[in-house]
């Protein structure tokens, strides 16, 4: 049986690939650097207040009249946080940034849809990212340390964490060497005299902001856990790396390699206790970082379906399935550069070379068709979500907040009725 799939605009695929790029690394070529010293000075920023500002009330309804959701999410109702990146999600809370009147602007949305408290930064304050400490979930800004001023020319050196759920100021603002580098609580100096490596690098302690150890090289923080190397060791603590939680050896596959070349994917799109850890080219481990077991090796990436409790992982070309203990329980192959998109509400998405999405059944990898074939629309893609079902969703031009909450029954009457008078 051929699988299903639908055609994304090329904008769509290619605004999706850019965005969940899973490492830093920059490819850019002399005359890419030469053309970058030939950019014009950027404007001074404009002021803006970084205290966050408590909202609670409802985000902004969607238009949906051209948008095709999977037929799951399509009795759900639907807001427009107005984001301008895809957010990041923790505790019911979704985060991320918008660029408003020479500023960003981020916001914390509720998995009902409620917006709970938005914070303001200056543009070159793009970092992000959400973590927890003794179980309270944090969101962590990036700011300058000289804000409000008209010279960004120090950039970002502070970070602020705040309480996901009320935008309460937890500890910070606190120094760091530079940009957000990920994952986690992870900041790195820029190398003035290469795009492709940073300089000094540093992971916070999500607790009380305080700098790791810098004569180790740390791979990353994970809603409260650091994980780093140690001789031929990987090591995780918590607590500046005082408190050490396990150690073990650097797998064989890796012991060939320097350490310091052992990374996790910048932006972590896994659930509290789990990481990939290994090498972009050669491929990644996913590891159980509380018990430091190594659940799967060999995988390009993945991600963890909330519903079913079933991980998703694409290796080579074969999208792969296991359960909670690493045990395979099902393959499908896939066509070379697939993307895995999203996994949630027991489906996965993926990308083909071709720009198809393809959805795929987490449970038991058969194909299946989401999308009703009938109606007309762009399709929206999940990319990230909750326990209970939130879901933020990707249309190619905007990125909606899909609530956990159902359309009230007179949505659909009255959508009936719209038809019915239909000449």
């Amino acid at each position: 049986m051929k699988s299903p799939t639908m055609r994304l605009p090329f904008h769509r695929s290619a605004a999706l690939l850019g965005a969940l790029a899973l490492t830093l690394v920059a490819c850019t070529s002399d005359e890419d650097r030469q053309s970058a010293e030939d950019v014009d000075v950027p404007e001074p920023q404009v002021p803006y207040d970084p205290e966050p500002v408590s909202v609670q009330a409802p985000a902004e309804d969607a238009e949906v009249d051209d948008v095709q959701f999977p037929t799951h999410l399509s009795d759900r109702i639907s807001v427009d946080p107005a984001w301008d990146t895809p957010p990041q999600v923790h505790d019911g809370v979704f985060l991320a940034p918008r660029e408003q009147e020479g500023k960003l602007v981020f916001s914390a949305v509720g998995a009902e849809g409620t917006l709970l408290w938005t914070a303001e930064r200056p543009l070159s304050g793009s970092g992000f990212t959400v973590t927890a400490a003794d179980d309270r979930p944090l969101a962590v800004l990036t700011d300058l340390d000289n804000q409000n001023e008209t010279d960004e020319s120090a950039g970002v050196n502070a970070a602020t964490a705040y309480d996901l759920h009320t935008g309460e100021e937890v500890w910070g603002p606190v120094e760091i060497p530079g940009p957000h580098q990920g994952p986690g609580l992870v900041f790195a100096e820029q190398d003035d005299e290469s795009v492709d490596s940073t300089g000094r690098q540093v992971a916070l302690d999500s607790a009380t902001g305080e700098p790791s150890e810098e004569d180790s090289h740390i791979i990353g923080e994970f809603f409260g856990t650091l994980v780093f190397t140690d001789g031929n060791e990987l090591v995780a603590s918590t607590d500046r790396q005082t408190n050490e939680l396990w150690r073990t050896t650097v797998p064989e596959d890796l012991t060939h390699e320097a350490t310091e070349e052992i990374v996790s994917p910048s932006t972590n799109r896994l659930p509290p206790g789990s990481a990939l850890i290994g090498l972009p080219e050669q491929g990644y481990g996913l590891w159980d970082i509380t018990e430091g077991e190594l659940l799967k090796g060999d995988l390009d990436d993945a991600m963890f379906d909330l519903m079913s409790e079933t991980w998703v992982g694409v290796r080579e070309e074969e999208l792969v399935g296991f359960d909670l203990n690493g045990e395979q329980v099902w393959s499908e192959e896939l066509s070379a550069e697939a993307q895995l998109l999203g996994v949630g509400g027991v489906m996965a998405y993926v990308l083909t070379e071709k720009d198809e999405l393809r959805t795929y059944n987490t449970v038991t990898g058969s194909t299946t068709r989401l999308y009703d074939p009938l109606e007309e629309g762009t399709a929206a893609i999940p990319l990230a979500f909750t326990d209970r079902g939130a879901t933020a969703v990707d249309t190619g031009t905007e990125l909606l907040l899909v609530t956990d909450t159902s359309r009230p029954t007179e949505d659909y009457a009255e959508d009936e009725t719209s038809i019915d008078a239909d000449p």
